[in-house]
């Protein structure tokens, strides 16, 4: 390990932190949109409990806090590209930086190749008609 540190240099440092840098700004915007979110909801929540306490109907839902399920929408045929190319941006990287750990990126590589299959399997056994998509039989 004392070798891999000593081979780093300051073009290195800057790649690592920008890397640094970005992953730091993307975990802010997830907090401060989550907690956004959640004072949405407590603010619909207090509303709704003002309307209750006073007889009154419950306001609607605004429709980015209906929770529905969409079965058209599968996220798991991106999200396995996205893993495999994240997985072989990995492995260029420390091709050309680390030599040695570049075999660390098959984990999000396989990963990904594994939602790929299950969202290729899901597709081609989740086409059978439903029952309530048939039409009617006599």
């Amino acid at each position: 390990m004392p070798n891999l540190l000593a081979e780093i240099s300051g073009g290195h440092l800057v790649a690592i932190a920008a890397i640094l840098g970005g992953l730091t700004f993307t975990i802010l915007l997830i907090i401060f949109g989550l907690k956004f979110v959640q004072r949405r909801q407590e603010l619909w929540h207090e509303t709704a409990r003002t309307a209750l306490e006073k007889g009154q109907p419950l306001p609607p839902l605004p429709p980015d806090m209906r929770h529905e399920q969409h079965p058209e929408q599968n996220n798991d045929f991106r999200a396995g590209l996205i893993l495999v190319a994240t997985g072989a941006g990995l492995y260029l990287f420390f091709v050309t930086f680390l030599h040695p750990l570049r075999y660390v990126a098959a984990i999000p590589g396989f990963i990904g190749v594994a939602m790929l299959l299950y969202a290729i399997f899901h597709a081609l056994l989740g086409r059978k008609d439903k029952p309530a998509d048939r039409p009617p039989q006599s």
